[in-house]
């Protein structure tokens, strides 16, 4: 059986990107941005939820650890980057 991509899943992630940049742009706090990387992996978490709890709990561990470092990574380089475009260095 073939996985079918989850639109909306990318949709959210997109829009938490989106929100860190816009963060960054205004010159947001940096607690702001903590908001937001809160809020992601909420969501993350809650969408994934079913495929989570079908792992075994070592396997769900990895791939949590793994998700929050990636999720880090892409909201902190989208602060960076509005932070540079608003001016902010």
């Amino acid at each position: 059986m073939q996985r079918r991509p989850n639109i909306a899943s990318a949709g959210w992630d997109f829009a938490f990107a989106v929100l860190a940049l816009i963060a960054g742009w205004l010159g947001a706090s940096l607690l702001y941005a903590l908001g937001v990387f809160a809020a992601a992996v909420i969501a993350w978490a809650w969408m994934r939820r079913n495929s989570l709890a079908a792992l075994p709990l070592t396997q769900r561990f990895v791939q949590g650890a793994i998700a929050l470092v990636m999720i880090a990574v892409v909201l902190g380089l989208a602060y960076w980057i509005g932070l540079m475009l608003g001016g902010h260095t």
